[in-house]
């Protein structure tokens, strides 16, 4: 369920937002919901903290009761850093490189300004993070990393307490936070292949299980526990690598998932 929650005052603007959002989505709201927030006070708190599922957020900066910035800055410092949001404003003087990656803004739209084409780009590309693309995000000495499922290699336990290192297609990057904790942030494409190793399946070139070497395009590590090979062998002979379709997967490319399991069901 895809929320779309619009934070603004004006009753002909919420009206230009909702007739964009039916035209992407369609008029029949299936899969998404569309909730109006004309001001802030306690019964929006409430409505805000029990609405579930995924979230666009499409603020306004002058609203009663709590301005759209200070809604924002509100919703990360809860630890909400996946819910996507755009500011549709008058103040585009606001719209700053450092201010916008601080809050993690998606866009800053201009009401005078080509207003409904680019509320619609946004959130189309909104819907696809959510979606498609889905991301790790966390904080690292004071510094916000969004990190892409589909970049990540593998997550392996640091020899520093309580920290991990996460390799990526691009760079290596150390956090201080449990392996288990980044285990529940993830989706069914990591495998735990060792208690000190999550590995991406998607990004997997070659599996040797003889050994216990996990093989990717220009590296190979040795974090393949034995008593995880046969499961890890029936998960590809089940071809749950090229066939996992649900929402927020980005399934690999076809031959190559088939290719994987043609090759080392045998082993």
């Amino acid at each position: 369920m895809i929320n779309y929650i619009i934070y603004e005052d004006e009753v002909e603007y919420r009206k230009k937002y909702i007739s964009i959002i039916l035209k992407l989505r369609g008029k029949e709201q299936e899969g998404y919901r569309i909730i109006e927030l004309d001001k802030y006070d306690e019964k929006t708190k409430k409505q805000l903290d029990e609405t579930l599922g995924k979230k666009i957020y499409i603020f306004d900066i002058e609203v009663p009761g709590k301005s759209g910035l200070d809604l924002a800055k509100e919703i990360r410092e809860s630890g909400d850093w996946e819910s996507q949001i755009i500011v549709v404003t008058t103040h585009e003087q606001l719209r700053t490189a450092s201010f916008t990656s601080r809050l993690l803004m998606l866009d800053f739209v201009s009401k005078y300004y080509d207003c409904e084409n680019r509320l619609k780009e946004s959130l189309i590309v909104a819907f696809d993070i959510l979606t498609k693309y889905k991301a790790l995000t966390f904080m690292n000495e004071g510094e916000l990393y969004q990190i892409p499922y589909r970049d990540i290699l593998y997550i392996e336990k640091s020899v520093k307490e309580n920290g991990c290192i996460i390799v990526t297609k691009k760079e290596t990057i150390e956090v201080k936070e449990p392996l288990t904790k980044l285990e529940e942030r993830l989706d069914s494409r990591f495998y735990k292949t060792h208690r000190r190793c999550i590995v991406n399946l998607h990004n997997v070139k070659r599996f040797d299980f003889n050994q216990g070497l996990i093989k990717f395009e220009e590296q190979e590590i040795d974090m393949l526990a034995r008593n995880n090979r046969k499961d890890l062998r029936d998960k590809l002979c089940a071809s749950q690598i090229g066939n996992d379709n649900t929402e927020g997967n980005e399934p690999p490319n076809k031959d190559e998932g088939v290719k994987l399991i043609e090759v080392y069901c045998g082993v």
